[in-house]
Formats: C-alpha cells, structure tokens, sequence
C-alpha cells in the first residue's frame, strides 16, 4: 500500500486509548522522536556549528522507561535506555540497531529483515503482545514510520486491532506544529481596510480568524500577534519577502519593535532565533534565508517582555524565572492543574506543577491561571466539535502540551498583561514525567501535593544507578525524591515534591546541584 493508504488503515486498526480511573493494561513502551519535530535536523545544525547536539533521540528512548512498570516492555538500543530498563525492572527487548538516527527507521529495517525469515528481536514483540491483545502500544508519536511497522506487527501478531497512548494520525501529522495559529502573511495583508479602526485586541481576533486552527477547527484561543511564512513551494527570494512583509505588519498594525523567528515544526525550542530588530532588514533576511535552507514554515511572533516569577531556595539561590505556563492533555481529558516551564534560553528544562492556589500563592495574577485553563479546555472541544469531523481529527486528541506566554508586548497594547498560546505540542511531552512523578508520590501515600523536575546535562561518568541513590540520600520523610534518567554529558532528569512549589523547587535544584558537583579527590 502507499503512504496514504497506511493513513487509512491506521485509522481502522490502531485505536487511541483512553485510560479509565482505577484501570490498568501492559504496555508496550515504543518511545522515539518523531522525523515530523525535525530532531536529526537539529542536532547535525549543532554538530556543524560546533554546538554540543541535545541527542534527543537518547534521551527520549531513556526518560520513557520511567513510565514503565514490571507489568511492560519496552524496546530501545542504547546504554542510558538499557541502564534505565534494569534499575526500574521493566522487560526490555534491545533492537541493537544504532546506525539510524530514529528508532522507528531501525524497526522498519528489522521488520523487513523479519519478513526474510531472519531471527529478529522482534520476536519477542509479537509473542508479547499475542499473549496480551489489551496491551497499550505507549508513542512519542504516531507518524507514518510508527503507522507502518504498528500495522506491521497487527499482521504478524494476527490481532483485529492495537490500542495505543498517542493521537490519531489525523492529529499526530496535521496538528503537532505550530503554523496553525497564526493567519499566512498572505491573508492578513488581504483584510479589508476597515481593520485599521479595530483596537488592537479587535484586530489579533480578526486576525486569529484566518488561522488554521479557526478555519478547520473553529478553534478560538489567546494568541500573540504573529504571521505564518509558509516555506513549501516557495523559492527563498518569495519567502524572505514574506518575512520582511510580516515584520512589516507587526510594525504598523501593533507598533511592536522585535519579535521571534520560529520554525513550524521544530521542537524543545531548536532553531528558535529571538528578540530580532523589526527595523533590521538585514539582519531579518538573513535569518529568513537561513530558515529557508531547512524546509519547514516559519512564524514571525511578537517578542515577549515574560512576567517573571521566583523559584528555588536558599541553597541553590532562588531566582527569577520566566512564566511560560503549560498545560496538558492526558488520556483525552484536561489534566490537573498547569506546569511552569523551567528554560534555559529557548529549550525547556523541566516543569514546576501548579494548581491555582499554587500560582496564586506565588505572587502570580488568577485571570492568567483561568485563561490557561479556559484554553486548554477549548483546544479538547475543537477536536471533539462539529468541523473536526469534516477535518477527520474528530476524537483523535489524546494526549498533548500546549504553551503560553505570559506577558507584555508594548507598542499598542502598552503595559497591559497579556497571555497567548505559543507552541502546540500534540505528542507525548517530557511533562509527562512529572505528572508520572506525582502518580506515584500519590500511590506511596506522599501528601505533598506539588513536584518539580529538573534537567540538567549529568557529568560524563555519572550513572542513573549512582543518581538514585544520592536522590534517596536526600529524600526527607513525607517526601519523594527520584532520578528519572541519565545520558551522561546530554541529558538527565530529576524529580521532587513539595508543600508548595518553592520547596519541591528547591528540593529538585538541590538534587541537580549534588548530581554535578564534582566527586573530591583522595
């Protein structure tokens, strides 16, 4: 079959799950990055700048063992993953396979080499998931690579249907990138004249309309002011001119001096370039040219001046950070309360869960928290409405982030706060490690009700194994402190609670702190 009738297929034979509370199924854990997020990308761009690559392929296949139980399988190929599979005792199936950059190309491979009658690890997989047709396949995303080999195993295991964690294609190929919330440069010059008596509030509405998001989904959120610059079939002269036209309308209809280039379909802030001169043709052109050379849509957003808020404690030296707020989808429903982001410049380093009390009691406005909450609860309803029948995401949105920006713009909008949706995330997410974190606080009777994770790069010879046990170490009664993974020198994650944000803050940083403390020498 081609590519579209996988597409087809998938939405017959693979099923979104939607957990019921007090239910549990196995799971097969099938975490890898996803071709769509461009993440090779990313990473060789920093290789060839001589930046050190995130390897989110690594850390991705590590951190999702963590999800895991005794009860699950989960499949991967390298040592953090492998490391991560023995401490917590969830079953492991290695692929070996580490000459392709995502996980899902390897298993392809495998599934071929299957087919010719090789002996295979996916042996394992199928038998597996024979003597356990409830199983639940857990994705970072169902793309077309994950839509093939799914289809593939349904063929060889004989089973009517696979159950998974992740949205439905419709959803996972359409709707994971941004270039849905703003209109096409296009389409916001074509608006009538009249628009330039509209405040400037009035105008972003009117504007939003002629988004994607509004027109297949009749999704209606708070956004920033942005245009879409949309890169397929157009040469790079057509698409500079685009840039320069939407830094243009920033200018005149909001009176905004700078603002953000972000590509459509990158994620964990890569490729982001911030804070740009409005005025600065050049320096515009340039970035447009560069962005050009990737192949993705690019957005030209308002820059935003963030509401800052101050986490941690006296050990690590409580600081200011940015409020970048987030909210999820998780098995189809709204979750719980909302996440602050922790950023290292554009990338995200870890979550701080807030209820509105939590927020408020940080010194941060309710409006904000309710506004988030409003939206996210919209988002859920536009894939359950009408027009996302006729879109064919009807249903399909299981699980998902969303970002906001909380914050002032000036120019028109002067000093008032404002808060707008700044990235849509509709694939598993790494908050979802945190509120796994807090599953389990609970099911150990912790009655701390916030936690926080961190992620830091670990030393090159630390060990998940080695951070466990300092997290334990460290843990006081009534608490729950936990090392979720480690890929020395790239990536790793921790997790705390607390009775309030601040100290599960702390606790998290604190933990961070003695994980990269050098050891002394004897």
């Amino acid at each position: 079959m081609d590519t579209a009738a996988v597409a087809r297929a998938a939405v017959e034979a693979v099923r979104p799950y939607r957990a019921r509370p007090g239910s549990t199924a196995p799971s097969l854990l099938l975490h890898t990055t996803t071709p769509l997020l461009k993440a090779f990308d990313g990473d060789l761009a920093a290789l060839l700048s001589g930046r050190e690559p995130h390897d989110v392929t690594t850390y991705v296949e590590a951190r999702s063992v963590y999800l895991g139980t005794p009860d699950d399988l989960t499949l991967g190929r390298t040592a953090p993953w492998a490391e991560a599979a023995a401490l917590r005792g969830v079953p492991a199936v290695d692929v070996g396979d580490l000459d392709h950059y995502y996980l899902t190309h390897a298993l392809l491979l495998m599934a071929e080499a299957h087919e010719e009658r090789a002996d295979t690890p996916l042996r394992h997989v199928i038998d597996w998931l024979r003597d356990r047709p409830d199983a639940v396949v857990r994705l970072y995303a169902l793309d077309v690579e994950t839509q093939i080999f799914l289809l593939w195993l349904l063929r060889r295991t004989g089973l009517a249907e696979l159950a998974t964690d992740a949205n439905s294609p419709a959803v996972a190929t359409g709707w994971n990138r941004k270039n849905h919330i703003h209109p096409t440069v296009a389409d916001a010059r074509a608006m009538p004249a009249s628009t330039s008596d509209l405040s400037p509030e009035e105008l972003l509405a009117a504007e939003q309309r002629l988004g994607r998001a509004h027109r297949r989904l009749g999704l209606t959120i708070p956004v920033l002011p942005g245009y879409t610059i949309a890169r397929t079939g157009v040469d790079q002269d057509a698409f500079v001119a685009d840039v320069l036209d939407a830094a243009a309308l920033l200018r005149t209809r909001y009176g905004l001096s700078r603002a953000a280039l972000k590509p459509a379909d990158a994620g964990d802030g890569a490729r982001i370039v911030g804070n740009l001169d409005l005025a600065d043709t050049d320096r515009l052109a340039a970035e447009a040219r560069t962005a050009h050379a990737v192949g993705d849509d690019h957005l030209l957003e308002a820059w935003v001046t963030f509401l800052t808020v101050s986490l941690g404690g006296e050990e690590t030296g409580a600081r200011r950070v940015p409020v970048v707020p987030s909210g999820h989808i998780r098995h189809g429903q709204v979750a719980e309360g909302l996440t602050l982001q922790m950023l290292d410049g554009y990338s995200w380093r870890g979550n701080d869960y807030v209820d509105e009390a939590g927020w408020t009691a940080l010194g941060l406005p309710r409006d904000a928290y309710r506004t988030v909450r409003a939206a996210l609860e919209a988002v859920r309803e536009a894939f359950r409405g009408p027009q996302s029948v006729a879109d064919g995401s009807h249903g399909g949105l299981v699980t998902g982030g969303i970002d906001f920006a909380v914050g002032r713009l000036g120019g028109a909008f002067g000093d008032r706060l404002l808060v707008g949706a700044i990235d849509f995330n509709l694939s598993a997410h790494g908050a979802e490690s945190l509120r796994t974190f807090r599953d389990r606080a609970r099911e150990q009777a912790i009655d701390e009700p916030y936690a926080s994770t961190r992620v830091f790069l670990p030393p090159a010879d630390r060990t998940l194994h080695q951070m466990a046990a300092t997290a334990r170490s460290m843990t006081v009664p009534g608490a729950l402190l936990e090392a979720v993974a480690c890929v020395p020198r790239r990536w790793g994650m921790v997790a705390a609670t607390g009775a309030d944000p601040a100290v599960a803050a702390a606790r998290a940083e604190a933990l961070v702190a003695a994980l990269t403390t050098p050891a002394p020498r004897p």
